[in-house]
């Protein structure tokens, strides 16, 4: 071969070689300038989804209306048929409940989160006790600060046991006047409250408890069923669950409880149990010492409604227990043969709100708001009406914070309380 040939052909091959560089090069801009783009459109889609869940999440707040039963609607959000809201909402225990699905060109994004209304006109109050034409009594190192509403006949001093009131100021705070009854709680929580009665009598289908399950807010609610002593201990149950017994239903330090409800005529938490639930029970529950319902909790005793009357359920929060939510007892309309009670134990505290249309029995601490028919003060055979004694009532971000007032007609302002998964 001569120079000539050998020449030519080397050039040949550096031809090639550049234009295989050339291509590769080329063929690298047109990936990565096809990749900018779809990166950029994909923000552009998800920066629409986030515009668009924040839209959604707005209109079902400003939405007041509270549903014991799912509620489905969808609506066209900023006029765009291409993006649109489809949203459900519900009642979960105490706390309204929303499960929303944007879509923006065909891409989607779901969430799922409880809320709450977080104005009522009584909303700085932390005492009322129904007017019933009967003084308060504190007696001992009771403590009582913020707004109360009491009887006409007052507050004073009290001695009881050999003790006497130990502070120089009965209140601090301001006092204003209650009424004969306590404020109305929204019908929609009573009438759920009947449901749950029902799924205690079996009315409704349910599946067998299983050892683990987690099943998402977005998806529908499964029911399960126990077996006649329901004892929750070595479960992971979270979720969108209810968990229903026809006898008791009892959770250890053992049960991983996350967001669930559960029902039964009777629920005990053992000493050492540390979740999120909510306890709805006919006669009782009863929270052992060293117990920790975390937020948002709520602890409901719902009675029984007979045609002779009703008979209230009994609540007890022992000592050294701690309650971030409500605690909750109260009977349907009509005669009540037995009142709902709380019993909250010296050192046991509840962080929110407690309500009941009977008596509570307080020796511990209350970090919000109480609403009470009658307090009682019990020694031996001996019980005393509207008496505290070393009793702590006291102002918290706890409840300010924790937008419970939904359970009330006419609240306002409603605020995301708790995403879910």
């Amino acid at each position: 071969m001569d120079f000539k040939t050998k020449l030519l052909a080397g050039t040949l091959l550096s031809t090639l070689m550049l234009a295989l560089i050339l291509f590769t090069s080329c063929s690298i801009l047109l990936l990565g300038s096809y990749y900018f783009k779809y990166q950029v459109i994909k923000d552009r889609i998800a920066e629409k989804l986030d515009e668009n869940m924040t839209a959604a999440i707005t209109l079902a707040l400003n939405d007041h209306q509270l549903y014991k039963e799912p509620y489905r609607d969808s609506a066209l959000l900023f006029g765009n048929p291409g993006d649109s809201v489809y949203y459900k909402k519900t009642l979960w225990g105490l706390f309204p409940l929303a499960a929303i699905r944007v879509v923006s060109k065909q891409r989607e994004k779901e969430k799922a989160f409880l809320y709450g209304a977080s104005d009522h006109h009584l909303k700085n109050a932390t005492l009322y006790l129904a007017d019933h034409n009967r003084p308060l009594s504190l007696v001992g190192n009771t403590y009582i600060e913020g707004t109360v509403f009491l009887p006409k006949s007052g507050i004073r001093s009290g001695f009881f046991d050999q003790k006497g009131f130990s502070r120089k100021k009965l209140i601090e705070g301001t006092i204003d006047s209650s009424k004969t009854t306590l404020p109305e709680v929204n019908p929609v929580f009573t009438e759920q409250f009947q449901i749950f009665s029902k799924l205690i009598s079996g009315t409704i289908q349910s599946l067998l408890l299983p050892e683990d399950k987690i099943n998402s807010f977005l998806n529908p609610s499964i029911i399960y069923k126990a077996n006649t002593w329901g004892v929750l201990n070595n479960r992971k149950l979270a979720g969108n669950i209810i968990v229903v017994g026809d006898s008791i239903l009892e959770a250890g330090p053992k049960s991983q409880l996350e967001n669930i409800i559960m029902v039964a005529p009777y629920i005990r938490f053992k000493e050492g149990f540390e979740g999120c639930v909510q306890a709805i029970a006919l006669d009782s529950i009863t929270i052992e010492k060293k117990c920790r319902l975390i937020y948002p909790s709520a602890i409901i005793g719902i009675g029984r409604d007979n045609v002779t009357g009703n008979m209230g359920s009994t609540l007890n929060i022992c000592k050294e227990s701690i309650v971030e939510g409500v605690v909750m007892s109260i009977t349907g309309k009509g005669k009540t043969n037995i009142k709902p009670v709380i019993n909250i134990e010296k050192e046991g505290i509840i962080k929110g709100l407690v309500f009941t249309t009977g008596n509570t029995y307080l020796s511990g601490t209350v970090k919000g708001a109480i609403y009470t028919d009658f307090f009682f003060e019990q020694r031996g055979p001996m019980s005393i009406e509207n008496m505290l004694t070393d009793a702590t009532i006291i102002k918290s971000n706890w409840y300010l914070w924790g937008n419970y007032f939904s359970l009330f007609k006419d609240a306002a302002r409603q605020k995301v309380i708790k995403w879910l998964e």
